[in-house]
C-alpha cells in the first residue's frame, strides 16, 4: 500500500494540507484587494490618506512628531507643517515661566479663576499650602494638616489652644419689634429641648446661646439644624431688637426659607434696581465688602428686616484653657489718640456717652481677666465686644506661646453689664468702611520702611491707623463632671469684619495657636461626647450620610468580584449607611419614616436616672418614633468603627463574658457564625448569560461588517459602536441588587443578635485612652435592654461591619 504524499509542514507536524482544487472568485477577490491598496500606497502623497509623520517607518515614528515639526527629518518638515496648517489645529504654545506665572496680576487672574467652582475663604491662601483642601458646601475647606498632628490637635484642646476657620458657617441679620420676634421664633424651636431664642437669659445680650431648630410648628420632627444665636445689646434707633444666627452651609438655605415663610417676607430689591455700579473689587478680599448688595427681605409693613450676610464676617474658633490668654496677647484694646477733632469713624463712634461709657468698661474687664487660665472660669456665653488696634501691629515675629503673666488665684471676676457686649461691628455701614479703609500688608510695610527710624520699633504712623472691631463669644464647654472632664471644650468664637480674617489668622498663630482642620472638629466632638455632623433628623445628618453612601457603595463595586467583602455572608443587611427608617418600623416605629432625635431634657434626665437604676423606665413615656443619643465605651480590645451595629446580648453573653473575664481572655463574646450567599449562582449564571449575550452580539457586528465590505470593496469599513448601554445599565443594576438589596428583608433580626441601633462616629479616644462611639438606639430597644440587665451597669453587644466579633461597651445616654 503506497503512502499518502507528505505535506509541505510535515516535518513540523502541521496538520494543515494544501487544498486540492482552488476557487477561482475568491482567489483574484483577495487579490484585487491587495493589489488596490498597493497601487494606493505607492501613488501621490497628496492623494494619501496618511500624514508625512505617520508616513515614515516604524523604527522612525514618534508621538512628538505630531505636534514638534522639529522631530522629523529636514526633508518632511516642511510637508508637515502645510498639512496641520491646512486641518486648523491651533497652535500649540509654550507653557508659560514660572516667573511669569507668579506675578501678582497673573496670580490673581489664576485665583479668581479657581474660585469659580468653590467659594475660598480668607485664610485659603495660607491653608492650600499646609493641609489638605477638600470641596464641601459649595467652599474649598482645609481638612487635615499635611503633617501629623492628631495627637497635638487633642493636647492643643486639653492644654494650650486649637484654632480653626469656620467661616463657611453663614450669618442671618434679623431686626423687629422684640415681641414679634419672641413670639414667631418660639415657633421653631422649643422650651422641652432646653433655652430658646426667647430666653431672658440672651434677651439682653449679655450671652450668646446655641438652639436646636425645627421647621415652623414641626417640633419634634423636621429638624433643621442647630444654631448659634446673639442678641445685640443695644436697641436700634427705631426701639428694634437686631438678632444673628450663624448657620452651617449644609442648611442655611433652607433655614432662611423658613424665616421667609414665618415672617412673611418678600424681597427688598427689584433685578432692575441692582447695584452694578460698584463692583467688588477682588484684588483687595476674598469676600464681600460691602460694595455688593447683600439679599435682603422685608415683611409688607416693613416692621420685620432680614439680610443675608454670609461670606461677610470672618468666624474663628479658639478652643483650651490658653485660648482667652492667647487672644489677650494677640488683640490690644484700642485708646482714643488725643486729636478730639478727627473725623474717623472709630472716633465718632467712640464720643458718644453710651459708647465712651461700654469702651472703657470693656478695657478694663479685659484687662481684669487677661490672667484666666482657662475661658471655663467666665459665665457660660458671655459676650464681649472689643475694638482692639490692628492685629499686624501687636504680632510676634516669632512664635511664641502666650502665656497668663500672673496666674489667678480666687480673683473676683468682674461684674458683666450690657454695656459689655456692645460692639461697632453690629452696624452695616462701620463694617463696611472698616473693609475698604484697610491697609494691605505691602501698604503698611512701605510706611514702615519710610517712616521707620529704628527698625522693629513703633511708628507714629501706628497710631493712626484705623482700629478692628471685634465680637466675642464664649463656649462654656463640658458643664458635667461624671460625662466628660468638667470645662473640656471651653473657649471662644471671634467674629471679625470682612478683609482682616488673614491678619488676625496669622497673628493667633504666632502667638502659639494649633491651626486644625475638619478632621479635628469631628475629633473633638467625639472627645466632648456631642455629635455634630452626624445626627440623623437633621439636614446636614441626612446629607453627609447619603454622600458617604454613594462613595462607599462606588468604591465598593469598583473592586473586582474576588476583591470585595461578602456583606450577606457576614450578616451584614446595610454596611455603608444606618437604616433609621426601616429600623424603627420593625421596632413599632411608623411606617411612613417619620423619626426624630430625643432631645427632651426631662426626659433623657428620667432615662440617666432609670439605667442608674434610680427611675423606673416605663415612667418616661418614651415614643416609638424617637431615636435616643448614647455614648458608647467598649469594654475590651477592638474598634468596631462607623455604622457599626448596636446589638442585645442574651443572658448566657452575661455568663459567657464573666467567665472569659476570670481567666484574663480577651476574645469576643460571641461570633457570627459564618451564613451562606443565596445569591451566589444566581449572579454566576447571570453573568454567563451576560457575557455570552455580548459575545453574540459582537459577532453578529462582526458579519454585518464583513457583508458590507463584500458590497464595497476597497473602502475601510469599521465595525459598528455597540449600542448595548441600556443592556450593561440593566445587568450593573440586577447584580448590584443582587449583591446588596436596595431594602434588606430585615435590620433588627439581620444576625443573630437583634439590632436595636447603630454607631455613628467610633473611634479611640485619647481623652478616656478605650476606644468610644456616639450611636443611637430605638426606645423599645432600650426597654428591652432594661429588662435583660438586671445587675450592673447596662452593656450592649457592639459589631463591625466586616467583623463577626461581638464584643460588650458600656451605654450611657447623651443629654447635652
Amino acid at each position: 500500500m503506497t503512502s499518502e504524499s507528505l505535506q509541505y509542514d510535515a516535518a513540523l507536524g502541521g496538520p494543515i494540507k494544501l487544498p486540492v482544487e482552488i476557487d477561482s472568485v475568491q482567489f483574484n477577490e483577495a487579490r484585487i484587494n491587495e493589489l488596490k491598496s498597493f497601487l494606493l500606497t505607492i501613488a501621490n502623497t497628496e492623494k494619501q490618506t496618511k500624514l508625512m509623520h505617520q508616513s515614515l517607518p516604524l523604527h522612525m515614528r514618534r508621538r512628538a512628531m505630531s505636534y514638534n515639526p522639529k522631530r522629523l527629518p529636514r526633508k518632511f518638515r516642511k510637508a508637515h507643517i502645510s498639512q496641520y496648517s491646512k486641518s486648523g489645529l491651533p497652535e500649540r504654545k509654550k507653557r508659560p515661566s514660572r516667573k511669569y506665572r507668579r506675578k501678582a496680576r497673573n496670580l490673581l487672574q489664576e485665583y479668581n479663576r479657581r474660585k469659580r467652582t468653590n467659594m475660598w475663604l480668607e485664610t485659603h491662601i495660607w491653608h492650600a499650602k499646609r493641609f489638605h483642601m477638600i470641596p464641601k458646601w459649595g467652599y474649598k475647606i482645609p481638612y487635615t494638616p499635611t503633617n501629623k498632628g492628631y495627637r497635638a490637635c487633642y493636647r492643643a484642646t486639653a492644654k494650650h489652644c486649637l484654632l480653626q476657620d469656620i467661616s463657611y458657617y453663614g450669618c442671618i441679620e434679623i431686626q423687629g419689634p422684640e415681641d414679634v420676634l419672641k413670639s414667631d421664633l418660639k415657633r421653631m424651636c422649643s422650651e422641652k429641648v432646653g433655652l430658646t431664642i426667647a430666653a431672658k437669659a440672651f434677651l439682653g445680650g449679655k450671652r450668646s446661646g446655641n438652639v436646636w431648630m425645627y421647621r415652623k410648628d414641626q417640633y419634634p420632627n423636621q429638624c433643621l439644624g442647630k444654631v448659634k444665636f446673639v442678641w445685640n445689646s443695644e436697641p436700634l434707633k427705631d426701639g428694634r431688637r437686631m438678632l444673628w444666627l450663624f448657620a452651617h452651609p449644609a442648611f442655611y438655605g433652607k433655614l432662611v426659607e423658613e424665616l421667609i415663610i414665618l415672617f412673611d417676607l418678600r424681597n427688598a430689591y427689584r433685578d432692575d434696581l441692582m447695584d452694578l455700579d460698584n463692583p467688588l473689587d477682588v484684588s483687595k478680599v476674598t469676600k464681600n465688602s460691602g460694595t455688593v448688595r447683600i439679599p435682603k427681605y422685608v415683611s409688607s409693613k416693613f416692621s420685620i428686616e432680614l439680610k443675608e450676610l454670609k461670606d461677610t464676617l470672618n468666624y474663628f474658633r479658639l478652643t483650651g484653657p490658653l485660648s482667652h490668654a492667647i487672644l489677650s496677647k494677640a488683640f490690644k484694646p484700642y485708646t482714643q489718640s488725643n486729636n478730639e477733632n478727627s473725623k474717623d469713624w472709630h472716633s465718632d463712634w467712640i464720643r458718644t456717652a453710651n459708647n465712651e461709657k461700654s469702651t472703657k468698661q470693656q478695657i478694663n474687664f479685659w484687662e481684669q481677666t487677661k490672667d484666666l487660665t482657662t475661658p471655663g472660669a467666665l459665665s457660660p456665653g458671655l459676650v464681649i465686644g472689643l475694638l482692639a488696634e490692628d492685629p499686624r501691629l501687636n504680632r510676634k515675629k516669632k512664635r511664641t506661646k502666650a502665656l497668663p503673666d500672673l496666674i489667678a488665684t480666687n480673683r473676683d471676676l468682674p461684674e458683666i453689664d450690657s454695656y459689655l457686649a456692645s460692639s461697632p461691628i453690629w452696624t452695616e455701614s462701620i463694617r463696611d468702611t472698616v473693609t475698604k479703609k484697610m491697609l494691605s500688608t505691602h501698604q503698611l510695610n512701605e510706611l514702615r520702611t519710610s517712616q521707620g527710624l529704628v527698625p522693629g520699633e513703633t511708628c507714629s504712623f501706628e497710631a493712626n491707623i484705623q482700629p478692628v472691631p471685634l465680637l466675642l463669644m464664649q463656649n462654656p464647654g463640658s458643664q458635667d463632671a461624671e460625662f466628660k472632664q468638667l470645662g473640656y471644650g471651653a473657649g471662644w468664637d471671634l467674629i471679625a469684619p470682612s478683609g482682616y480674617g488673614l491678619a488676625i489668622w496669622q497673628t493667633l498663630i504666632m502667638w502659639g495657636a494649633k491651626p486644625a482642620g475638619l478632621k479635628e472638629t469631628e475629633m473633638q466632638a467625639l472627645e466632648s461626647g456631642i455629635d455634630t455632623m452626624r445626627v440623623p433628623d437633621t439636614v446636614l445628618g441626612r446629607t453627609e450620610a447619603d454622600v458617604e453612601h454613594e462613595n462607599k457603595w462606588n468604591k465598593y463595586f469598583a473592586k473586582p468580584n474576588n476583591r470585595r467583602v461578602n456583606y450577606k455572608k457576614l450578616s451584614i443587611a446595610s454596611p455603608f449607611r444606618c437604616p433609621w427608617t426601616q429600623l424603627i418600623s420593625e421596632w413599632g416605629g411608623p411606617e411612613e419614616g417619620n423619626f426624630h432625635v430625643l432631645r427632651d431634657q426631662e426626659t433623657l434626665s428620667k432615662i440617666h436616672h432609670a439605667l442608674n437604676r434610680k427611675f423606673n423606665l416605663k415612667s418616661a413615656q418614651m415614643t416609638p418614633s424617637s431615636l435616643i443619643p448614647v455614648y458608647l465605651t467598649m469594654k475590651t480590645r477592638g474598634n468596631p468603627g462607623d455604622i457599626a451595629l448596636i446589638c442585645l446580648p442574651l443572658r448566657s453573653d452575661f455568663r459567657e463574658n464573666k467567665q472569659k473575664r476570670q481567666h484574663t481572655d480577651f476574645s469576643p463574646v460571641h461570633t457570627e457564625p459564618l451564613r451562606k450567599d443565596p445569591e451566589q449562582k444566581e449572579r454566576i449564571l447571570l453573568r454567563k448569560q451576560h457575557l455570552r449575550l455580548l459575545k453574540r452580539l459582537r459577532n453578529r457586528r462582526i458579519r454585518q461588517k464583513k457583508a458590507r465590505q463584500r458590497k464595497n470593496p476597497g473602502t475601510l469599513i469599521r465595525i459598528a459602536k455597540p449600542q448595548n448601554e441600556k443592556l450593561i445599565r440593566d445587568q450593573l443594576a440586577k447584580m448590584r441588587e443582587l449583591w446588596l438589596p436596595a431594602k434588606p428583608e430585615s435590620i433588627r433580626n439581620q444576625c443573630s443578635r437583634e439590632c436595636f441601633g447603630y454607631v455613628t462616629q467610633c473611634n479611640f479616644s485619647l481623652s478616656e485612652a478605650k476606644v468610644t462611639a456616639l450611636g443611637y438606639v430605638t426606645t423599645k430597644g432600650l426597654e428591652k435592654l432594661y429588662k435583660t440587665c438586671t445587675k450592673g451597669t447596662f452593656k450592649v453587644l457592639v459589631r463591625g461591619t466586616k467583623s463577626r466579633c461581638y464584643r460588650f461597651a458600656t451605654i450611657k445616654i447623651r443629654t447635652d
